[in-house]
């Protein structure tokens, strides 16, 4: 007889964050709404299935209706990269932490938005009618007669809640962004190092830094989608996976972790694996030949070995 059981521990969130899509017996896709058990089978192996295998469990710890993530997972070779001045360089060598800055801090507007002021009405009217529609069809367990008054009511109530909660997501958000391309962007270097020539970038891959981060369950990597706001909305709990068109040159891969009890914090230090997360170490296409010396030298301070190289867009070309 298959047991239950309530303990869900960091293990269990990892592997479960990790095989989110399909079953590990079978490997069948997960649909919309499909009922997927995490647990133990006989051998004492942890799996996430599907009905298809769920008569394999010999324990459960949880028990979910199945919904694709609120964002896309780059593949693992996806390289990305994060262009700093030399005095944030420093301090993610000093503390071996990456910075996760409060939403709200961002000097983007609509970061955290979930649309146009000007369209509001037309959001509201769409969870209005999407409350009543779930409070008069709950699932068949709980079906219980509503009066249309009481429906109402509730339904604004539910609308009010959500209205209500947008200012405190961006104080519980804390977001560090990275750049997604194969190659250098000359526009990053501009965009993101305040002086030029003391620029500093690091190249990774998705992978390494999701390895970097301990595998953390509670932090969330993923591309940003880039949406016209005026013909589109976010989702009530997938706005800070979107940004503006006018940004799209970005290409931005964030890293997410949430604070739900915040204590006013404009950011956030968490502990990352700097042996892990850099591959290369590139030096501003502007900056003089000492930097890359002083750069070998903090490098060699901190015990970290990895290769510095000069901007590509350094080389010389010939006519």
């Amino acid at each position: 007889m298959q047991k239950m059981t309530l303990k869900h521990t960091t293990k269990t969130l990892t592997f479960l964050n990790e095989h989110h899509d399909n079953c590990t017996l079978c490997g069948r896709d997960f649909n919309k709404n499909d009922t997927t058990h995490l647990g133990y089978i006989k051998d004492k192996t942890l799996v996430n299935v599907g009905d298809c295998c769920s008569d394999k469990l010999t324990e459960t710890i949880v028990r979910h209706v199945f919904q694709k993530r609120v964002y896309e997972i780059p593949s693992k070779n996806t390289v990305l990269w994060r262009f700093m001045d030399f005095t944030k360089f420093v301090s993610l060598l000093s503390t071996s932490s990456l910075y996760f800055t409060r939403a709200d801090l961002f000097s983007d507007p609509f970061e955290g938005a979930k649309g146009v002021l000007k369209n509001k009405k037309k959001w509201d009217k769409f969870y209005l009618e999407f409350f009543k529609s779930a409070i008069e069809n709950p699932p068949e367990p709980l079906k219980k007669k509503q009066s249309k008054t009481v429906v109402a009511k509730e339904a604004k109530r539910l609308l009010s809640q959500i209205n209500s909660i947008g200012t405190r997501q961006q104080e519980e958000t804390f977001i560090n962004c990275w750049h997604e391309n194969p190659y250098e962007s000359e526009a990053m270097w501009k965009l993101y190092t305040s002086n030029l020539e003391q620029g500093i970038s690091i190249k990774t891959t998705y992978d390494k830094l999701y390895r970097a981060l301990n595998r953390n369950p509670s932090i969330s990597i993923g591309r940003v989608n880039y949406i016209d706001y005026n013909n589109k909305f976010a989702g009530i709990n997938d706005s800070f996976w979107y940004k503006r068109k006018s940004f799209e040159h970005e290409k931005e891969v964030r890293a997410i972790i949430k604070e739900f009890q915040p204590n006013g914090d404009f950011g956030k230090l968490i502990k990352v694996d700097l042996k892990i997360l850099i591959d290369k170490i590139y030096i501003s296409p502007t900056s003089p030949n000492w930097i890359i010396e002083l750069v070998k030298d903090v490098n060699l301070k901190y015990g970290l070995n990895k290769k510095i190289e000069h901007s590509e867009l350094n080389e010389k070309p010939f006519h």
